[in-house]
This record gives C-alpha cells, structure tokens and sequence, in this order.
C-alpha cells in the first residue's frame, strides 16, 4: 500500500491562491510495532518536503533513485537532493522547501517542520527521510495534490490531511538489515516498497505476528490562518509580475501566463489566480 491522503477536511480557499503550510512529521516506528532486529539507535533523517509541479519527480516507485535519493536513503544527508531541487527551481518545476531536524525515536517522536508554501504551479508535494540505520531504506510520499472539489465548480486547498507512509528500498544498495554493511547494488533496481512480500527473508519490518509492515510514520498538514499567511505572489495592482510571480511558476510574458492560466482555471483572470494571498487567504 503507497501513501494516500487520509480523511482531507476541505477549505474555502481556492486552488487557484497561493497557500502556507504547517506539516507535522510523527514517529509511528518503534520495537512494538517492528520488533524484529529493531536496533538501538533508531532514528530518522532530517525530513525533506518539497513543493513542485508536474514536471518534477523527486522519487516515484518503479523508478531508480536519483544521486540525491540514493545519498538520502544510504545516509541521510540532504544535502545532493537539496541541490537538485535547487536546480528544479530555476527551471520553474519546483518551488519551496523545507527540512526538518535529526529526530531519534528514543527520545522524540514528533517535530513540527517549517512551514512551506504551494502555488497554482507548485500544487504537489513530495518528502523523504532516511530509516535510519539501513542499507538504504526511506519513508516519504510523492506527487501528493492537497486539493479537492468541494462542487463541480469549485476546487479548494485541504484545511487539512494526514499521509500514513511504509518503508521503501531504494534499491541502490544489497543490504538485508538495519546495520548490513555497505553493499552496493549492481545494477541499480527500481525503489520498490517494503511489503510482507519483499522485506528480507528474515522478516526485518514485519509487524509482531509478521503478517504485514506497518506504517512508519504519519505527515499531518494544516493550511495556515489568514493571520499567518503570506503573499508569496506578490502580484501588484497594475498586473505586472516580479521575481517572485516568475518564481511561482507565471514567468514574465504576460501573454503566455494569461494563456496558461486561462487553459488550468478556464478562462478566469491572472488577478483570480495570482492574488495578493493575504486577502483571500482563509481556512
């Protein structure tokens, strides 16, 4: 079972604004729930949430993992991925993101990450976070779109969700248990889940009557108020873009982001899709 949405409670914000969030990443591995060589130091990675549009993959099941993905996976450093999405975001597919802290479960089974910010453009979001210690096993979920139709007119931003995630191997290293030495993968294989069907014959993440793997952990996102919300567009009243509005995904011909606009939102205004947020901005 991959990550879904569950239980979304639908807004009154258009899908058409920009939006803020703050999502919380919760611990939900542990001896009781994995019990088999579960080890000592268990801990997870700084997370990484990345909002991004249709033209960026940070990681998807049947394909093989990026340099950034395999580094993330094998050892938890960010930093390669960051780098790359970096490099997204200067081609206009990717936008904001943001990275937790190093979180070990013996002590800490929760942490609230910056907030990150989702525009009509940049409407997907993708994370990841190294199980760790592991050959090169991950917990995440990808292409996530927090939208919803509350009418068959009218599609609004989620007030709020949570996404369950398992584990994934990424398949760049031979490894078979949380502290198998380095072993790389050759050839790399695709990054497929960690099932009761595919885990290592010894049962490693199996739940305690080794019948299933459990989730890992739990993504829980809540739109921010109007108080907190910021005009990341920044589109002022003569309809001229800036930086920020090119960041977003709009580029500066206006012509072109009229035509782009008009074929997503059917023929509504660049001021509908691209607003001063903090005005309409309201969960």
């Amino acid at each position: 079972m991959s990550s879904v949405i569950a239980q979304p409670v639908s807004s009154t914000v258009p899908a058409s604004h920009s939006v803020t969030y703050s999502c919380k990443f919760t611990n939900t591995w542990s001896s009781e729930t994995h019990p088999v060589n579960y080890p000592n130091n268990a801990h997870w990675s700084p997370p990484v949430i990345a909002a991004h549009g249709n033209k960026y993959t940070m990681w998807k099941p049947g394909n093989r993992a990026s340099k950034g993905v395999k580094i993330v996976a094998e050892t938890g450093s960010t930093g390669t991925l960051k780098k790359k999405i970096g490099v997204a975001m200067e081609k206009n597919k990717a936008g904001d993101v943001i990275t937790g802290k190093l979180q070990f479960n013996s002590d800490t089974q929760e942490q609230t990450l910056p907030d990150i910010a989702l525009t009509p453009w940049f409407d997907m979001m993708s994370s990841i976070t190294m199980v760790a210690p592991s050959p090169d096993w991950f917990t995440g979920f990808y292409n996530v779109n927090p939208v919803g139709p509350i009418d068959q007119n009218s599609i609004t931003w989620y007030k709020s969700f949570d996404i369950v995630t398992y584990p994934w191997d990424a398949g760049t290293d031979e490894g078979d248990d949380y502290v198998s030495s380095n072993q790389k993968q050759k050839p790399r294989v695709p990054i497929l889940q960690l099932t009761e069907d595919t885990v290592p014959e010894d049962g490693v993440l199996l739940n305690p009557e080794k019948m299933e793997v459990l989730p890992m952990a739990r993504w829980s996102c809540t739109l921010k108020d109007s108080s907190s919300c910021v005009d990341y567009d920044k589109v002022i009243m003569e309809r001229k873009a800036n930086r920020d509005c090119t960041w977003a995904g709009a580029g500066e011909n206006e012509k072109k982001r009229e035509k782009r606009c008009q074929k997503k939102y059917r023929g509504r205004p660049v001021s509908d899709w691209c607003p001063k947020a903090c005005e309409v901005c309201k969960a």
